[in-house]
């Protein structure tokens, strides 16, 4: 699914426009900006049709709910468009409540407007904008912050576009996507939906949430054909009550069909005493989805977390690919997280392919593997660590490593108890193909290494991400195995900043060509 194409959902022609300022009259028609009414109660008694457009005066603040239903839906050719006049946002204010709430109204525009809240502990004691079985609804160029809540909570929603969203200071998410099928074995409540170009930062946790998560940035559930792009989620998580699981960045369970692409997650929390806390992560009863060309960084949770809580629909034929995670892990996990509920659900089928993950935290380690999990399989990584590979003493069991290069930041390398990667290859038939050694054990020969600082998902390229391209001898280039020709898996056309691969006679190994060059 494309942005252009998603734009193409609503077409707000305009029937009728009503205006809304301070300064107006309840008593007027409301279809000028002369005979414009002043306030939310007046737009909630009238009863709009396709087309119909409701402008609020930028700069102005309206305290109260906007509330939409069924009799105010667009169609398909023309929507409902909600927006600002003038110059800058009007300001919707829901004070304890919803900012706005729409139940099946379907084909709503939602655009330019700023919704505030009293704050997650001081008043506020819901959602910002609360949206339930509005097919085709889009949403652009929207602030809110300051409710209990999430900032943007989607339920049960067809075609819906998310863009330029900024929901920050909100409890338990920024932007929330729900279903009711978590124990559903096949059925998912939303259907095509996109995420763009959204920031959700400082969303610190939910006061009443005392029993589960909360302080997310970006999370979708219940999603069948699903995508988040370009965003960015940073400074969440931190206020969390709950000592259990944890909040994360950017993350999806219950989903198939799904990527997240271009994204940064950097700096997330979670409270001193739970779990998780990382960028991105794939939970339970995802399947057939893809995380790329993302970056995270500076999380206390796993950068990149593979997680099953025991969902009714299998984790199953994932892939994670082109990522950079940098010193992630601070306080749980490592770089990328592997975990399982020991009694229910089920995890299997992964490929991990072409990512640099790098930890030089002083017991950092690439992987933190709870437990073996069928149909792992780990291809053309750069594996850098201060402590080991694995954390806490695990070794492979049943998982596949074939041309990875691995590198220990400080003291001397040790491979599961054996003193070189050539005898722990030879003694476990890791690394091997076919009786030849196809893994490394070498410095990489990067520019500089955990220099990444990156927070603007825009400006990834080969200019902001110097420090991880390799240097002229490096041993990772042309040194990856074809995966297209030995397993038949599509790769992808282009590596994290964007190059087009194969740059050189053969594939790299890492996340970086070499040389990359800027566009």
């Amino acid at each position: 699914m494309t942005l252009a194409c998603c734009l193409l959902i609503v077409s707000c022609t305009g029937s009728r426009t009503y205006y809304v300022s301070q300064d107006g009259n309840d008593s007027h028609s409301g279809t000028s900006r002369a005979k414009a009414w002043c306030s939310i109660e007046r737009i909630n008694r009238q009863d709009f049709a396709p087309g119909d457009r409701i402008l609020f005066r930028g700069g102005d603040t309206f305290p109260g709910t906007l509330t939409f239903g069924p009799e105010d839906a667009g169609s398909s050719s023309n929507g409902l468009l909600v927006s600002s006049y003038g110059s800058g946002r009007a300001i919707i204010d829901g004070r304890e409540h919803e900012g706005l709430k729409a139940d099946s109204c379907r084909y709503l525009h939602i655009e330019k407007l700023e919704f505030a809240g009293l704050g997650r502990k001081t008043g506020n004691t819901s959602d910002g904008l609360w949206i339930r079985q509005c097919d085709g609804v889009l949403i652009d160029s929207v602030e809110v912050y300051g409710f209990q809540h999430s900032g943007l909570h989607v339920h049960q929603c067809n075609e819906a576009v998310i863009t330029h969203v900024y929901a920050h200071d909100n409890g338990f998410a920024g932007i929330h996507v729900t279903g009711n099928t978590i124990w559903d074995t096949a059925a998912y409540d939303n259907h095509r939906l996109y995420i763009g170009y959204c920031v959700a930062e400082n969303n610190p946790g939910d006061p009443t949430v005392l029993d589960n998560h909360s302080g997310n940035g970006i999370l979708a559930s219940s999603v069948r054909d699903g995508m988040i792009e370009y965003c960015e989620a940073f400074d969440n998580g931190w206020d969390m009550p709950w000592t259990g699981n944890g909040p994360v960045g950017i993350w999806i369970w219950d989903c198939t069909e799904f990527v997240i692409q271009h994204c940064i997650a950097h700096h997330n929390r979670t409270h001193p005493e739970a779990a998780d806390g990382g960028g991105f992560d794939f939970d339970g009863g995802v399947s057939n989805s893809i995380i790329q060309y993302c970056i995270s960084h500076h999380n206390e949770g796993a950068g990149f977390g593979l997680y099953e809580f025991g969902a009714a629909k299998a984790w199953e034929n994932n892939t994670v690919r082109y990522n950079l995670s940098q010193d992630d892990g601070i306080r749980n996990a490592g770089s990328l997280g592997i975990w399982k509920n020991e009694i229910s659900g089920t995890m299997q089928n992964c490929r991990i392919y072409n990512n640099t993950f790098y930890n030089s935290l002083g017991d950092g380690s690439c992987i933190w593997m709870y437990d073996h999990y069928p149909g792992y399989q780990f291809y053309n990584n750069v594996f850098m660590y201060s402590e080991a590979l694995i954390a806490e003493g695990k070794s492979p069991e049943g998982e596949v490593f074939l041309g990875n290069l691995y590198w220990k930041l400080d003291g001397e390398p040790s491979f599961f108890g054996h003193n070189n990667l050539k005898a722990w290859a030879a003694a476990s038939g890791q690394e091997m193909i076919k009786g030849r050694l196809v893994g490394l054990n070498q410095d990489p020969m990067l520019r500089s290494p955990g220099s990444v600082e990156l927070t603007d998902p825009g400006r990834i390229a080969s200019e902001s991400l110097q420090g991880y391209i390799p240097l002229p001898g490096s041993p990772l280039v042309d040194k990856g195995l074809d995966l297209g020709d030995m397993l038949n898996i599509k790769v992808g056309e282009r590596d994290l900043p964007g190059t087009r691969i194969p740059s050189g006679k053969n594939y790299d190994i890492g996340a970086i060509e070499q040389d990359a060059p800027s566009h």
